[in-house]
């Protein structure tokens, strides 16, 4: 998406009315906005974005002041609830200066943020890119107004405000987040009897959005491509089934507790008692759900309402949500299939919250910290003194830190014929073709890391991702291994390795994708991707072995490699069960002459396997 820049105001609206003389067809769907582009875009996921520059449609865009953009997408929207999703690249800009974006975006009358900067946001999130979420319920004979304004400043340096993407989405029917008022729809305020009600005077921001389970309530059905941030928010869990949500403080938080099939029939027809938990009191029991549903009405989702108190410049509490039952199925079969948490806008129809702050860096020293405690303004030259020595340690501290993770990544650097036959990708590309590691996009682990699917070359080639495990001692030398291997070796029945990845102290392997996942998985039925795998035929798993060993057999015979670690999870297997072995970190070159006698028999491999 490209930028748009606001140097003083802008409003973006969009028409709700319902006209006498014609019927205009109302849009129930998404629009989509391409800031500052030109015509319309396709993304990877098939979801045309239409460009606001030279539009042909009557214009909707009104800036004041001077501004880089145009004009927009003229759409009229159904009156119901809407998710306006506003996407942020926080890249440097030619002819604005960094960390100068600080602005407020209002719609209609709610304050959605307020000297807002996607810079911070962005260096506190650790990405480029990212988006924040809010939810408004739209009535009819009313315009949707998005005003950007950027915060005034009295110093030469101007802000300025900026967007590149904005989104508007229609709300599926029947999973509205807000009630019409009546007594009996209010939401249920966790440890009390009282009821609060979501109504069209309120604005909701979406906070946190987590799958428990493979396939979510919210993954099916009209939600398909609306939501695609289910699941990619992390929440700290803990072993005892407890998500920990960092919130901000002084406002209210609607959490909605969406529950699974299995979990909803166990809860009806078993004695095993489930709790949950929101902030260490009961909200829900299966006895509860059995109260109030019947055979033909089984509630999907539950929402409740908790307080987090405080000053807004007190900044993050924590949210817990806890799991509890006597019984192991929880793990497997639990009662959720996940959860939504929204902040509630305040009755000043404010949802906005402080900036978060920089990244803490590593203290350069706490002599330093000292020193400036004891001098403070007493004495003017040894404070600047003190101010330039800590200076010229933190500019130390970072050279270090540089030189570090250059001599490191020249220490784990591949040969320089493998260097010429690999592809080498930046860390940027990885980041981008697996979403920032989503957890959604997880597919395996092993000794060597965790293995993600991917998408590379603007969506077009699927690829596997193995990282690295953190503070891993033996995956260095397994990383090399696997790159000096690979590339001398090629065969139809050898994983082939397509390029690798050695930036800011990660060590990423990025593979052919293999459809059908590890002989272990077939072996042993077990889930994948929330499916079942296919039990194989006899002549299925012949096939297997035949390629296996004609695999293994060209490293023994042809170039003298030997694997050390045969075993059914490092048999790969393409979308037509061909045998693919994999794994290359423990291999090893047989370069012995006849003379030599010694032979290692240090124990490799994988304990159980022989």
């Amino acid at each position: 998406m490209n930028l748009c820049t606001i140097s003083v105001a802008l409003l973006c609206f969009l028409n709700t009315y319902i006209s006498a003389t014609d019927s205009p067809i109302y849009f129930t769907g998404y629009v989509s906005i391409n800031c500052g582009s030109v015509g319309t875009s396709s993304a990877l996921n098939g979801r045309e974005w239409m460009g606001d520059v030279k539009s042909e449609f009557p214009a909707l865009l009104q800036v004041k002041g001077s501004s880089t953009t145009s004009t927009a997408i003229h759409k009229l929207i159904s009156a119901d609830p809407k998710i306006i999703r506003l996407h942020f690249n926080s890249a440097t800009y030619r002819g604005f200066r960094g960390l100068r974006d600080l602005f407020t975006v209002e719609a209609g009358p709610f304050t959605l943020l307020n000297n807002f900067s996607a810079s911070l946001t962005a260096d506190a999130l650790g990405l480029n890119s990212f988006a924040k979420e809010f939810c408004l319920n739209i009535q009819e004979n009313e315009q949707l107004i998005l005003t950007f304004s950027p915060a005034t400043s009295s110093s030469l340096d101007s802000t300025y405000a900026f967007i590149n993407g904005i989104e508007i989405i229609s709300v599926p029917t029947g999973l509205s987040y807000f009630d019409g008022g009546d007594t009996d729809t209010g939401v249920q305020v966790v440890g009390q009897k009282s009821l609060v009600h979501v109504d069209h005077n309120t604005a909701l921001e979406i906070v946190h959005r987590l799958s428990i389970k493979p396939n979510p309530v919210l993954s099916t059905g009209d939600f398909d491509g609306v939501f695609p941030v289910w699941a990619m928010k992390k929440a700290n869990r803990s072993r005892n089934d407890t998500w920990t949500l960092p919130v901000h403080v002084g406002f209210k938080y609607l959490i909605r507790l969406h529950f699974s099939d299995i979990g909803l029939k166990i809860a009806r027809n078993s004695d095993v008692v489930f709790k949950v938990l929101i902030n260490e009191i009961i909200a829900q029991t299966n006895i509860d759900i059995a109260k109030e549903s019947d055979e033909n009405s089984i509630p999907r989702y539950r929402d409740y309402m908790v307080m987090m108190r405080g000053h807004k410049r007190e900044g993050r509490s924590d949210i817990l949500i806890s799991l509890l039952s006597y019984d192991e199925l929880i793990d497997g079969r639990g009662l959720l299939a996940g959860f939504e948490v929204f902040k509630l806008s305040n009755p000043d129809n404010n949802l906005a919250s402080p900036n978060p702050l920089p990244p803490q860096q590593d203290s350069p020293s706490w002599i330093i910290q000292t020193l400036l405690s004891v001098v403070g303004r007493r004495n003017a030259v040894a404070t600047f003194a003190v101010i330039m020595i800590a200076m010229v340690n933190v500019i130390v501290h970072k050279l270090r830190e540089i030189w570090e993770a250059g001599s490191s990544e020249e220490k784990n650097k591949p040969s320089a014929r493998a260097e010429r036959i690999s592809r080498r990708f930046s860390l940027a590309e990885i980041r981008l073709a697996t979403r920032n590691f989503d957890d959604a996009l997880f597919i395996g682990r092993g000794g060597f890391g965790n293995v993600y699917k991917g998408l590379i070359d603007k969506g077009q080639t699927t690829v596997a991702v193995k990282r690295l495990k953190s503070n891993s001692r033996q995956g260095a030398h397994e990383f090399l291994t696997e790159i000096e291997t690979l590339t001398e070796l090629r065969h139809v029945n050898l994983v082939s390795l397509i390029g690798y990845c050695n930036e800011h102290g990660e060590m990423i392997l990025v593979y052919d994708y293999m459809a059908g996942g590890t002989l272990v998985d077939h072996l042993y039925k077990r889930q994948r991707e929330s499916n079942e795998c296919t039990s194989l035929t006899w002549k299925q798993r012949l096939n297997i072995c035949i390629g296996a060993g004609r695999g293994l057999d060209y490293l023994h015979t042809g170039h003298g490699v030997i694997h050390r670690d045969v075993k059914a999870s490092n048999i790969l297997l393409d979308e037509n069960f061909a045998a693919k072995v994999s794994d290359f970190g423990l291999a090893k070159h047989e370069k012995r002459s006849t003379s030599e006698s010694h032979v290692s028999t240090n124990v490799k491999g994988t304990k159980g396997v022989l």
